[in-house]
């Protein structure tokens, strides 16, 4: 049997699987421009770190949720691309927890409208102990009428206090938001 022969069934995974990844609407989706371009951050603790902080490549977005900043208790980072309603759509992004006693974390999804109104929201479930990087995912939504545009969200919710001994880490990696 000649190892080189041409595959055609192989050759057109291969170029679906290639098409799938292009067509992540999502700028610096896994951080690897070494910063948090591209994103919208509110509440305090935001960075990118490397090494476990990052599920592939060298980046990830890092939310420190440390004893002296408790007081905000929402914290998420945001991207907002244009849809077309009655289109289906997929989100997902890998989340690792370190140290989780006060916090859970979600991926979340909004629909908005003309004048940048919610008009419709999906979240996963909520991450609420300590895991390694876990995919977490919306697939196959579709854009309700009226929906011009999506924002894909990182949240952070912060229940309680924590101790000064405990600081809490929730990483976000490899964001991604896909037409069908």
């Amino acid at each position: 049997m000649n190892p080189f022969r041409f595959c055609p069934v192989l050759l057109v995974v291969g170029i679906l699987a290639t098409a799938a990844s292009a067509d992540n609407r999502l700028a610096n989706a896994g951080f690897e421009s070494g910063d948090l371009s591209g994103w919208t951050t509110f509440g305090p603790g935001w960075r990118t770190g490397t090494g476990d902080d990052a599920a592939d490549g060298v980046h990830g977005a890092v939310c420190d949720v440390l004893p002296e900043q408790t007081e905000e208790p929402w914290r998420g980072l945001f991207q907002t691309v244009p849809v077309t309603p009655g289109r289906a759509y997929s989100a997902g992004v890998d989340i690792r927890t370190v140290n989780i006693h006060a916090s859970s974390s979600w991926l979340e999804l909004q629909w908005l409208d003309e004048a940048d109104n919610v008009i419709g929201q999906l979240q996963t479930l909520w991450l609420t102990t300590d895991q390694p990087f876990t995919p977490a995912a919306l697939e196959s939504v579709t854009a309700p009428p009226n929906a011009v545009a999506a924002s894909i969200r990182g949240i952070v919710f912060v229940e309680h206090e924590t101790s000064p001994d405990n600081p809490e880490f929730i990483i976000f990696d490899n964001f991604r938001f896909e037409r069908h």
